[in-house]
């Protein structure tokens, strides 16, 4: 089968496939943030991700891992899935594919015949109860709840704003200087990270980006980023907080529950990444599931 789909057809994504992306997320409704508009127009920006348009569905490369991320749109049988990957093989790449979801593979068993399908723990999603983060309830939050008040007996004070403009450079200057003060010296994954917000945060409306920030007086000590990623979800893209104000980061987390609870009965903290720390972080808040995600490789 040919695909008339070539390398170069793929381009980089601007702030004119903002609204299709979105658009495509609402009609498919897929579970995981790699489909999330927010993280393909400000990740795909740093990690040279190039979009194409194939046969009514979004194709996006990642010219940098060789991935091609699962189309998204109607599903593509085994045919049509074989037709991109030998277009990629023919450019000299891998012909592999990322982010596949697992309801793919449970309909279409006989891609088994081309492809080998690997679960892909690092990338796979966690899902939470909006209402449990919201509530702190359960044994196993309950240290987090601890903190809170505690955060809330130091600090009566405290208050929380929904982001707007006029906050944009505060939260960009106050991640930077977090961040080193953390480490010294903010390590390359940190900066590549606020450089993906900074470009998140500066397109904030076209995206659907919402932020809520906790302050001290006139001083933020945490703030976090969001969007819907579909009726009934919403994706925390970013979190940041002041770690010398103990139980700040807690306090970020519950407030955010808070405010999504009325629209949302689940909240995605997408990936742990194969981060020890951030795995253990991400666990300790009792997710509801996993979002399972798999790589496809070509046989």
């Amino acid at each position: 089968m040919r695909c008339g789909l070539k390398l170069n057809d793929f381009r980089e994504i601007t702030v004119s496939d903002i609204e299709v992306i979105k658009a495509y997320s609402e009609k498919y409704r897929f579970e995981s943030c790699d489909f999330n508009a927010v993280n393909l127009f400000s990740w795909g920006h740093f990690i040279n991700l190039k979009t194409a348009l194939f046969r009514d569905r979004l194709l996006f490369y990642n010219f940098e891992s060789g991935f091609i991320i699962y189309p998204f749109g109607a599903p593509f049988d085994r045919k049509e899935l074989l037709c991109l990957s030998d277009m990629m093989l023919s450019e000299g790449m891998s012909g592999n594919f990322i982010s596949v979801p697992e309801e793919y593979l449970a309909y279409h068993p006989e891609i088994s015949e081309n492809f080998q399908s690997v679960f892909d723990r690092d990338n796979s999603d966690y899902l939470y109860s909006a209402e449990k983060l919201a509530k702190l309830t359960g044994k196993k939050l309950h240290k987090k709840k601890n903190l809170v008040s505690q955060f809330i007996r130091e600090y009566p004070g405290y208050r929380t704003e929904l982001f707007s403009s006029k906050y944009t450079s505060m939260c960009i200057e106050h991640s930077e200087k977090w961040c080193i003060e953390q480490s010294e010296i903010c390590p390359d994954d940190k900066r590549l990270e606020l450089n993906v917000m900074k470009r998140a945060v500066s397109h904030h409306e076209l995206l659907g980006l919402e932020g809520l920030i906790v302050f001290l007086g006139n001083n933020p000590v945490a703030f976090s980023f969001f969007s819907r990623q579909n009726c009934d979800t919403v994706d925390v893209h970013f979190e940041k907080y002041d770690s010398k104000f103990k139980g700040s980061a807690q306090l970020i987390n519950l407030e955010t529950a808070k405010l999504m609870l009325p629209r949302y009965k689940f909240i995605n903290r997408e990936q742990d990444m194969g981060k020890d720390g951030l795995r253990q972080s991400k666990m300790t808040y009792d997710p509801l599931r996993l979002i399972p995600t798999y790589k496809l490789i070509r046989k």
